[in-house]
């Protein structure tokens, strides 16, 4: 398999809360090694090479760090150290296990003795030296493995531990810390390079257009049936099924019917075809309304405000056309469809008109009453605004204008009960 990828985090030990910034800082131990190599044992995977790859890792405990060093040596596989950004303190320990230690040209390797433990609590004298001891101890280790890499005394290697010494790419491999700097890309690409990255980018870039437009074209939903009613099918005098006149409008076409049309429209378009697809072009949006027979509260449904020479049909669709017949509406009126389209329209009687014309003449004397007293009551609310207006004046500030009051339209009421569809009546002559 190919190199097992091992990252090293930011602190070579055990993970621990910074109280300080209120962050889990996550660590770096022999445990992590075991974990990616059992991992991939698991999956099958035969490790035959590691590769530690560095990103920034400011250091940590200097015995985690051998721990590290140790183990890695006891495997006696290929290591690979890549450092991309700095590898400081006991983090040098662990890339130094490493067989070759290869760093970018702007990486950075930072070497110091090592600082006084964590978690020591010595307060007596013969404590605090055993503490030296410790530490002398542990920055003589780290001067064997310095001095093992490099090749270089130890007087030398004393001398750069003495100060926190941040060296270069080029400066560490010089010590012997380093085996390979990576160099920066300083030249241009050739000619071959650069077609087959414009290749690739064109490549990228017809792969998001094709995407892109599958997602535009994509085709929309079916459109949702109207539910049956259950109201019984209406009947006229001889009534028969006729096709619809020639001038009478056909059905809308369906959601579906106008996305296929539109996407045939625009594939011919890109194609450089001429064509011209029924259906493509915008089409007004049919304003389905519905009018209230005397059936029970049936409806008949067209397109566009009732008048002669418009189709009915049953259903809100507008796929089902209404039968031949004369059908009666609720408000008195009476229609007489023929091939499916309304042929006539018949106003309500006038022996209804004439009783409506007599109740309003007998109750004229009291609406005109009735309007006197809405005129006075109207003349004194002015007054009144008017004396309100003159006393809010006193105060500071802007006074709002008086609304006025409109009249709105209540809002029709639509009955359940009566969704079905309408049933005509007979053909019928004299007064109801």
């Amino acid at each position: 398999m190919p190199e097992l990828v091992i990252p090293v985090g930011e602190n070579i030990g055990p993970g621990f809360i910074d109280w300080d910034e209120y962050d889990y800082v996550p660590g770096f131990t022999v445990d992590n090694i075991k974990m990616q190599i059992e991992w991939a044992n698991y999956q099958g995977q035969e490790v035959d090479s590691i590769l530690l790859q560095f990103g920034i890792c400011y250091g940590g405990s200097v015995r985690h760090a051998m721990d590290v060093y140790n183990y890695l040596q006891s495997l006696k596989l290929p290591i690979r150290a890549h450092i991309m950004s700095l590898c400081a303190s006991s983090g040098t320990i662990v890339a130094l296990a490493a067989d070759a230690v290869e760093m970018e040209h702007t990486a950075q390797w930072m070497t110091h003795r090592p600082l006084f433990p964590e978690g020591t609590y010595s307060q007596r004298s013969e404590g605090l030296r055993a503490d030296a001891d410790r530490l002398d101890r542990e920055e003589q280790a780290i001067r064997d493995i310095y001095m093992a890499r490099t090749g270089k005394p130890e007087a030398d290697v004393v001398a750069l531990m003495s100060t926190d010494r941040f060296m270069t790419a080029q400066e560490a491999k010089d010590f012997g810390f380093a085996t390979k700097v990576i160099p920066l890309k300083s030249k241009a690409p050739s000619g071959a390079e650069a077609q087959a990255r414009l290749s690739q980018f064109k490549l990228a870039v017809a792969r998001v257009n094709r995407r892109a437009t599958q997602a535009r074209f994509k085709p929309a939903p079916k459109a949702a049936f109207p539910k049956p009613t259950n109201s019984q099918r209406p009947m006229a005098e001889k009534a028969k099924k006729t096709a619809p006149k020639a001038g009478a409008k056909k059905a809308a076409p369906t959601a579906q019917q106008k996305a296929n049309a539109l996407l045939v429209a625009n594939l011919a378009k890109q194609l450089g075809v001429k064509a011209t697809i029924e259906g493509a072009e915008e089409e007004p949006v049919a304003e389905v309304q519905s009018t209230e027979t005397d059936q029970d509260g049936a409806l008949l449904y067209h397109d566009g405000p009732l008048a002669q020479g418009v189709a009915v049909f049953y259903d809100e669709a507008l796929t089902e056309a209404a039968e031949d017949g004369t059908y009666g509406l609720a408000d008195g009126r009476s229609i007489t469809v023929a091939g499916g389209v309304v042929e006539t329209i018949t106003d309500a009687e006038s022996e209804d008109e004439a009783e409506n014309t007599t109740e309003d003449s007998t109750n004229l004397s009291e609406v005109m009453n009735r309007l006197k007293q809405l005129e006075d009551g109207r003349k004194q609310d002015e007054e009144t605004i008017a004396s309100l207006q003159t006393e809010l004046k006193k105060f500071k500030g802007t006074v709002p204008p008086t609304p006025s009051a409109t009249g709105r339209r209540p809002a029709p009421q639509v009955d359940p009960k009566n969704s079905g569809k309408p049933k005509p009546k007979a053909a019928h002559h004299g007064t109801m």
